[in-house]
């Protein structure tokens, strides 16, 4: 059986960087999402063949390390891989490497597939995909759903309107786009920080105008978000920052 692994170069575009041509969090994960879709595809159980079955696939938690900063406006080669599916969830990892074949940025996705009439959960072995799991792994812990932070600890709330920009084919605001809701106003032009780690979980769906209620607060090496929809909690997310 083939080894269900794929990998693509990318090329770190003037859009994808910051100020000080540190590439962007989201720039990250659009990477991660691109080719985990791609991969899909090639397995039979892409966008337009779950959207046949009224499915579609969601993220519920996300992880990435840079290890070292991709170069701007040069060529990177993304790897990814699934993990061993369970009876819900369906757990993928990626590796971002430079043209040298250095390692970059490591990272984690977890997702589930939900019924788009229902918005319940469906079973993996409802989903069948044909090759050979990759044995290596970066990480050997099973993903978590929520991070469990801290409400009572916030020290401040910033708020952030969901624009058509950041909504994708399935109708909600895009995985990646909470990063940048939050990069948007944590920090400003002079900052000479960058995002070096990222966990988030995405527990609620935030939708065209829904208003995002953010609040932070510091969790000893870590920054901590909460961004509330409605009341009730959209996202958590942990930020770890690297002075340049």
């Amino acid at each position: 059986m083939n080894l269900m692994k794929k990998e693509m170069n990318f090329f770190v575009h003037t859009k994808d960087v910051d100020q000080n041509d540190i590439i962007r969090p989201s720039a990250i994960l659009d990477m991660f999402q691109d080719l985990a879709g791609l991969h899909a595809e090639e397995l039979g159980v892409g966008y337009q063949h779950l959207k046949e079955k009224n499915y579609a696939w969601v993220v519920l938690y996300q992880r990435f390390e840079i290890k070292k900063l991709p170069p701007y406006l040069e060529q990177v080669n993304l790897i990814t891989w699934p993990k061993p599916k369970n009876r819900l969830e369906f757990e993928r990892e990626y590796l971002l490497k430079d043209r040298n074949g250095f390692d970059l940025v490591q990272g984690i996705s977890n997702w589930v597939i939900i019924d788009l009439h229902t918005r319940g959960l469906v079973r993996s072995d409802k989903i069948e995909f044909q090759g050979e799991y990759e044995t290596y792994t970066n990480y050997k812990e099973k993903c978590k759903r929520k991070l469990n932070l801290d409400s009572t600890r916030i020290e401040q709330y910033f708020e952030y309107e969901v624009t058509l920009e950041d909504i994708d084919h399935n109708g909600h605001m895009n995985n990646a786009r909470y990063l940048n809701s939050i990069q948007n106003v944590f920090f400003n032009i002079d900052s000479k920080k960058y995002i070096r780690d990222v966990e988030i979980s995405y527990i609620k769906e935030a939708r065209y105008k829904d208003k995002i209620r953010i609040g932070h607060y510091s969790s000893k090496d870590k920054d901590a978000f909460i961004g509330y929809v409605k009341d009730e909690v959209c996202f958590e997310c942990l930020i770890g920052v690297e002075e340049l």
